[in-house]
């Protein structure tokens, strides 16, 4: 694709040169250590109040302060979700990458600080006979594509935790699963957010730039669009986990329950034969009588304790024989 230039190497500067005296709109994609040692400010005629945002990287600036906007030219951060390169991530899914871009009426720069290739990653298709306006558009519509695949991972590992949420085992591995799904979801929801608030100016701003060919199509609106969707779906997404989450503890407190409830006629039971009736002193003096009344009681009532937890509240009749029998037992 004649209109993707990569790096600043030497056939990448004579390509650049070559596009800009053709008046060929481009797409310029650097890694910030390229943007930082190449003369970028000289090959491109951009002033210093645009380069000092489009090169700051620092985790402590805010958002809006990546942001400059004059008539030639706009200057903004937007994030990307690329794969992961390692496999000892502790929360996986895909990795964000923090891009910023130029877009001016000759040219839309992007620069990372991963040396990644972003027309490769992202696959952009750029067909002939559509506007500049257009190719902005495409690279902004494949950066939040990669947002909803990351959504959809996300999404994806809840359903399949939905799934396994009657089963009681793995419940540690689910349950870090879970911090790992929270983290990935309140970090997409903390970057974009931002992302979006700023997008509602800058999607003005861009159709304003000078020598940027426009066209009839609102192209920013649908980016604009799909971010408010994009946040609408992470907070149904976090809305979903926090059920998994109510669900995962209501499961465990039915299991506690459940153990408890079996528990309670043997307390009753070992209790009742802990006192010293004189009837039982006299009776109870043989092995089979022991082991009938001190274990064969007690097992039977886990027993039948049991099978009523099994059926989990389905309506079930009185056994009369199993009743009369098991008073016989306790009075014989």
């Amino acid at each position: 694709m004649d209109r993707v230039v990569e790096g600043l190497g030497p056939e990448s500067r004579e390509q650049v040169g070559a596009l800009r005296r053709a008046d060929r709109f481009f797409w310029l994609d650097l890694s910030l250590k390229e943007a930082e040692n190449s003369g970028l400010a000289a090959l491109l005629d951009i002033p210093h109040n645009a380069l000092r945002p489009l090169l700051d990287f620092a985790p402590g600036t805010p958002p809006s302060s990546k942001v400059q906007i004059d008539s030639e030219r706009v200057v903004f951060g937007f994030d990307c979700f690329l794969e992961r390169t390692t496999a000892d991530d502790d929360d996986g899914g895909l990795r964000t990458i923090e891009v910023h871009l130029m877009v001016h009426g000759n040219y839309v720069l992007t620069v990372h600080e991963e040396a990644v290739s972003l027309p490769r990653k992202l696959s952009i298709h750029l067909p002939e006979g559509r506007s500049e306006q257009y190719v902005v558009y495409a690279v902004l519509d494949a950066m939040v594509a990669t947002a909803f695949d990351a959504l959809d991972q996300a999404e994806a590992a809840l359903e399949g935790l939905e799934v396994a949420s009657a089963d009681i085992k793995n419940a540690r591995l689910r349950m870090a699963t879970l911090r790992a799904i929270s983290r990935r979801l309140a970090a997409m929801r903390r970057r974009i957010g931002p992302q979006r608030g700023i997008f509602e100016r800058i999607s003005e701003e861009i159709t304003r730039i000078e020598g940027l060919d426009t066209d009839s199509e609102r192209y920013f609106e649908r980016i604009y669009g799909q971010l408010n969707r994009l946040i609408e779906a992470i907070d149904a997404a976090t809305s979903a986990m926090a059920q998994l989450v109510d669900l995962r503890l209501n499961e465990t407190m039915y299991w506690l329950t459940a153990v408890a409830t079996i528990f309670l006629p043997l307390t009753f039971i070992t209790g009742f034969f802990g006192m010293n009736f004189k009837w039982m002193v006299d009776e109870v003096d043989t092995p089979i009588a022991f082991f009938v009344l001190g274990l064969g009681v007690p097992a039977l009532l886990a027993s039948v304790t049991w099978y009523f937890v099994q059926r989990r509240g389905n309506p079930v009749e009185p056994d009369d024989d199993l009743v009369q029998r098991f008073l016989r037992t306790l009075i014989r």
